[in-house]
């Protein structure tokens, strides 16, 4: 599928405009690798999510510590991912040949047609859930242009050279068509039995690439056999929508995804980047200005271009179009590793098998050869006995009610929630709720507690301030004078030291709690200054969590006590304020799903069970009144209790 002549320009000018940020990132890259090209929380949070422990991480990004003196402690894989992402070793194991094989199963051509079903041109388009493909907006532009087109699975080369089997499967704009032109995306559902070729999930986090990372791509360049472009495109520039990747080869193909190291896509490629001359005409290999008929491949590619996935995600959460939709909703739940599918079969060789490392049960085949796939339901059973119920929380220090509660805010919460689907599923729910909260998150304030939070947000009606965790009172004076300190003293150690402040936190910490440990998102914004999960919290109890998930300890045990609760290594359990906790804890999960990767089934039910022994009072109601003034968003399980049931907030586990 040739580029529309105005994607082509739009694309160069992009690039164009990007020139002197690009050469300072190429001296960078040559000088110091992208350790030197990245910022230190750009580094430190793409280490974190190949594994790296986040101590290690922050030393090595801002070079307190060499990678080859922490290394030696981490695991085989870790340590061999983070030495690629770095640039301090180019080789791959052999495995890496297996997730690739897996990877390109998902990726099929497409082949436009007319309406009398002659070929007109073709794309790549890849399986994003088991029914949706993605493709450019520009090879499927609108639903009639879908409705002709198929894609085809297995379009490629066996190692003997014969082909292997094709499969084709009909597209179903009719069920799901969404585009985006402005993006260079269509989703569109497709007709058929996809389970042989697994999908390649679209995630969310901003941490998969870094710039300097080794970029591959699995593509049907030409409508020809698929082929894979191995490592061979270097990340250079990061856009708010595109990422632009250099390659000595051929471009990509129109529609292909674009992976990083660990096989997940980073990018949908959508255009090469041309080489123009002094009049912006676009050149040939030859040098001469390209002619109306000549294809893409007579043109001489200086870069490429993809829309980042992290971007189209938004736009599916946000567009009033997707709303609701279940395939939509497939499409942005599928956030778990790729499933690993077998190698292609000769023709005459039988059908194809999946071989799933997810637990969704056994895949059967019936009479008339159509496979299913049952669902799990999840059973808490151990061992025959009922898992032991959650212990009783202590009970904290109840608010009494007073003229501080906004009258208003019951018709504020009621206009809010209003167009929300009935009568809808749990993960649709998640979805709905999900896209709401997000696209009325209209103001996102910096981390700030001595501005933000203490000053009205965390007041309870006594005017006092109360640690979420052990319930000491303090006055909003006492801590917004420590906080002043502490940012006072950072600042002044930053700048003589040449220090980032960040760093300094631990050293002297602010009296607030994320009850998502920031690490957990590297301190990144929106999510650092988000007021729904900061509360008050002396930095005893702050420390003593540390970044540990919640835990509910069905008996004392050995764990270690204090005023702020017990723990046991990788377990907390607060010794007050569960309740408000959890709530916040399942907001986060509606924000920003996928993001937390530390919390599992199990992490919820005990979320779940503390948010309903310790329903919201005066005092949440509150805060959620000010943060909705303050921010735009509102955390739902305060307005709505009953709906800790009705939702699926594993949804937004990280996988």
């Amino acid at each position: 599928m040739d580029i529309p002549p105005q994607v082509l320009e739009e694309t160069h000018a992009r690039y164009v405009s990007r020139d002197a940020d690009r050469a300072r990132t190429h001296e960078r890259l040559i000088v110091g690798g992208p350790l030197a090209a990245n910022s230190d929380e750009r580094m430190e949070a793409r280490l974190t999510r190949l594994g790296v422990p986040y101590a290690d991480a922050c030393a090595i990004s801002e070079g307190r510590e060499k990678m080859a003196v922490v290394a030696e402690r981490w695991p085989g894989k870790t340590r061999i991912q983070a030495e690629r992402v770095l640039g301090a070793n180019d080789l791959v194991g052999v495995a890496y040949l297996d997730l690739a094989r897996s990877a390109s199963r998902a990726v099929g051509r497409v082949v436009l047609k007319d309406a009398r079903g002659r070929t007109v041109g073709f794309g790549t388009g890849w399986l994003c859930s088991p029914h949706t493909i993605l493709t450019n907006h520009h090879v499927l532009e609108n639903a009639a242009t879908a409705k002709l087109a198929v894609i085809e699975f297995n379009y490629e080369l066996l190692p003997g050279g014969e082909l292997a089997t094709p499969v084709t499967l009909p597209l179903d704009p009719d069920t799901l068509f969404l585009t985006s032109e402005g993006l260079d995306y269509s989703l569109v559902a497709v007709r058929g039995d996809t389970v042989a070729y697994g999908w390649l999930p679209m995630i969310a986090s901003a941490d998969k690439t870094v710039l300097g990372e080794a970029l591959s791509i699995v593509q049907h360049p030409g409508g020809e056999t698929k082929q894979i472009a191995l490592r061979e495109n270097r990340l250079i520039d990061l856009l708010p929508d595109y990422l632009h990747y250099e390659t000595d080869t051929a471009p990509g193909s129109s529609g292909s995804p674009v992976f990083n190291d660990a096989w997940e896509v980073v990018a949908l490629h959508h255009s090469g980047v041309p080489r123009t001359d002094d009049q912006g005409r676009t050149l040939r290999r030859d040098g001469q200005p390209l002619q109306p008929g000549d294809p893409d491949s007579a043109i001489d590619w200086i870069a490429n271009e993809g829309v980042r996935v992290s971007r189209i995600l938004n736009d599916l959460r946000t567009r009033a179009d997707a709303a609701g939709n279940a395939l939509v909703a497939e499409v942005l739940s599928a956030n778990r590793p790729p499933v690993i599918v077998s190698a292609p079969v000769a023709p005459g060789e039988g059908v194809l098998e999946a071989v799933s490392t997810l637990d969704l049960g056994s895949i059967t085949a019936g009479p008339d050869g159509v496979a299913s796939w049952p669902v799990t339901l999840k059973v808490r059973v151990k061992g025959g006995e009922a898992m032991p119920a959650p212990s009783v929380p202590r009970p904290q220090p109840e608010p009494q009610p007073g003229a501080y509660l906004n009258p208003q805010d019951g018709a504020d919460a009621a206009a809010y929630y209003a167009g929300l689907p009935e009568n809808a599923t749990s993960q649709d729910r998640f979805l709905a709720l999900s896209q709401l909260l997000t696209r009325t998150h209209a103001q996102t304030p910096r981390y700030s507690p001595a501005t933000e939070l203490y000053p009205a947000i965390d007041l309870w009606p006594d005017g006092k301030l109360r640690s979420l965790y052990s319930a000491r009172e303090h006055t909003p004076e006492e801590f917004i004078a420590a906080d002043l300190v502490s940012q006072t003293r950072r600042t002044e150690l930053a700048a003589r030291e040449g220090i980032s402040l960040d760093t300094l936190e631990d050293a002297f910490p602010y009296n607030c709690e994320h009850v998502v440990p920031q690490s957990w998102f590297a301190k990144r914004e929106p999510m650092r200054g988000d007021l729904h999960h900061l509360f008050a919290c002396e930095p005893d109890c702050n420390s003593f969590r540390g970044n540990t998930p919640y835990y509910d300890f069905p008996d004392y045990g050995e764990a270690l006590r204090s005023d702020c609760g017990r723990r046991d290594p990788g377990e907390f359990e607060p010794a007050h304020g569960k309740g408000a906790a959890a709530r916040a804890t399942l907001y986060f999960l509606l924000r920003y799903p996928g993001v937390v990767r530390q919390y599992s089934a199990r992490h919820l039910e005990t979320l779940l069970a503390w948010h309903a022994a310790q329903p919201p009072g005066d005092w949440e109601k509150h805060r959620n009144a000010l943060i909705f003034a303050r921010q735009g968003n509102r955390n739902p399980l305060i307005d709505h209790p009953e709906w800790g049931a009705e939702v699926e907030f594993s949804e937004g586990l990280g996988r």
